[in-house]
């Protein structure tokens, strides 16, 4: 237990240490904290409120069994967007280190995991669901608790060895684009899918998920915690039971398996390929290092995934937004380009060195200026991201014309869409010096980008829903279509607000050089 409580300690204070490291994150630390905290409660009184309300209609295990799945849901989705458990600090070969057994450190490994600010977040929504149930529905506290224990138990390990498996399959390159091929179906054809069943075919495939619950952690812990018998309660208990030993089990047999190394491949260099006679276009002193940027991010997995994946937001007008009207068709068409010219390739274009690591290194010593290989990068990112904007393009006038598509509508949304993506380009190189974040090249999961580049992409995905909103209840259709000319001011900003960049990036790129280069080779963790 002692080793237990310092290695818990010593959690926290990496964790403190690492938020440090990072220029004026110190309160942003102490106020993401505050937040959850905030959230925990909120979440804790949304239970309360869900148990009342399953209360009211009598049907209270099917509402514990849908908001206990939205709640495993949440924990996989936080968990695949914000990383799930400890840092590299504790890891396996790490904790050998200490007077541990293999499974003290298997369970220590993972109650710290248990113990990370996100799972705690999801711990206090479970719990305030039980006892929501036991205060207003009367359910019993001695099958409520051991109920939120077992489910919290399997969700976790659930989620865990979901993540582990997605990482060994992220290890080749064959794994990753097979892991890429299926998230795009699912994203694509599943609403696709979705939307074309028969109404009787819908709620056939309803009962199937209803069915699927009941024998998932979701079902067997509202069975637990609804069960008016003993029985009932049993066999809640012992499924759960078998999902965390099974889990248990499954993660123990996956961890113990050796890293998966992909054996190099060598081939013939090929000159003057396609990316060098795109990259032609720019002239020969960008050219090569075009080149070499357009070949290096398209073998980044992140890169390559949002390139591919971005292009389906625009199915959220017809299969994720499917009341909205027909008037309103053009507004909210114009705001999905706008959020798409800022979300599309943002790993790139928002962190134009930080996929180098060390290799930045070399961009000093070359005889190149070392401004030149950031406009290089942000040239090849805006090639990139123009590639992906015209197969959305593209899909966008296929799903809709016969929603009548005017030339002005079809002007309107070209202009904004090529405005927006010229101006984010234009603050990815600023944002690339001023906050970069050094990022895994191999990794999809668990790449965040720097506080700065957040700002960026949560701006550019909230303005223009703002701005939708305003225009959709003061301008009719008719009016924003005799102002196609309008964008064309807005583009003509966007490309003067490159240039400039692209002009007067040395300037603060000089200065902060050296320093640009430390944080991204790693020499500042030294």
């Amino acid at each position: 237990m002692r080793v237990f409580s310092a290695l818990v300690r010593l959690r926290y204070k990496l964790m403190w240490a690492q938020v440090r490291t990072d220029s004026g994150k110190i309160a942003l630390f102490f106020g993401l904290y505050l937040l959850i905290g905030v959230f925990a409660i909120f979440m804790a009184l949304g239970g309360l409120g869900g148990a009342l309300a399953a209360v009211e209609l009598g049907r209270g295990e099917m509402v514990a069994r849908l908001m206990l799945a939205g709640l495993m849901m949440n924990g996989i989705g936080l968990s695949l967007l914000f990383g799930l458990g400890p840092s590299e600090a504790f890891t396996e070969g790490s904790l050998r280190r200490y007077p541990l057994d293999s499974q003290e450190r298997f369970v220590i490994r993972h109650f710290i995991g248990l113990l990370d600010p996100v799972w705690l977040l999801l711990i206090a929504g479970i719990i305030g669901l039980v006892f929501g149930f036991i205060w207003f529905g009367g359910e019993s506290v001695l099958a409520g608790i051991p109920a939120s224990v077992l489910f919290i138990l399997a969700n976790y390990l659930l989620t865990v060895t979901l993540l582990t498996v997605i990482g060994l399959l992220m290890q080749t390159r064959r794994g990753a684009t097979l892991l890429g091929a299926l998230m795009i179906l699912l994203l694509s054809f599943g609403p696709l899918a979705i939307s074309s069943l028969t109404p009787g075919t819908r709620d056939r495939m309803w009962q199937v998920v209803d069915l699927c619950l009941r024998i998932l952690p979701p079902g067997a812990a509202a069975s637990m915690i609804t069960g008016q018998d003993l029985l009932k309660v049993a066999g809640g208990a012992g499924l759960l039971i078998l999902w965390c030993v099974s889990m248990f089990m499954l993660l123990r047999t996956i961890e113990k398996k050796p890293r998966v190394s992909e054996p190099g491949r060598a081939g013939a260099i090929v000159w003057d390929n396609l990316y060098d006679q795109t990259a032609g276009i720019f002239g020969s002193r960008y050219r090569p290092m075009v080149s070499r940027s357009l070949r290096y991010h398209l073998r980044c997995n992140i890169i390559r995934f949002s390139l591919i994946s971005s292009p389906l937001v625009i199915l959220m007008l017809r299969y994720l937004i499917p009341g909205y009207g027909e008037k309103s068709h053009l507004s909210m068409s114009i705001a999905i380009f706008f959020i798409l010219s800022s979300a599309n390739g943002a790993a790139m274009m928002l962190n134009l060195f930080g996929y180098d690591g060390a290799g930045i290194r070399r961009f000093a010593v070359l005889p190149i200026r070392f401004a030149d290989a950031l406009k290089a990068a942000s040239l090849a990112s805006l090639i990139l991201r123009g590639i992906a904007f015209l197969v959305a393009f593209t899909l966008w006038v296929i799903i809709y014309r016969n929603r009548s598509l005017t030339w002005q509508a079809v002007l309107i949304v070209l202009t904004v869409s090529v405005a927006g993506m010229i101006m984010f380009n234009g603050l990815g190189l600023w944002v690339s010096i001023f906050a970069p974040k050094r990022g895994d090249f191999e990794a999809m999961w668990n790449n965040r980008l720097s506080l700065g580049a957040n700002i960026v992409v949560i701006g550019g995905a909230i303005i223009p829903f703002w701005v939708m909103i305003t225009v959709m209840e003061r301008i009719q259709p008719e009016t924003l279509s005799r102002l196609w000319w309008a964008p064309a001011l807005f583009l003509v900003l966007c490309v003067g607000f490159y240039g400039f960049s692209l002009k007067f990036i040395d300037i603060p790129l000089r200065s902060r050089k050296e320093k640009l280069i430390n944080l991204l080779s790693g020499a500042s963790d030294n």
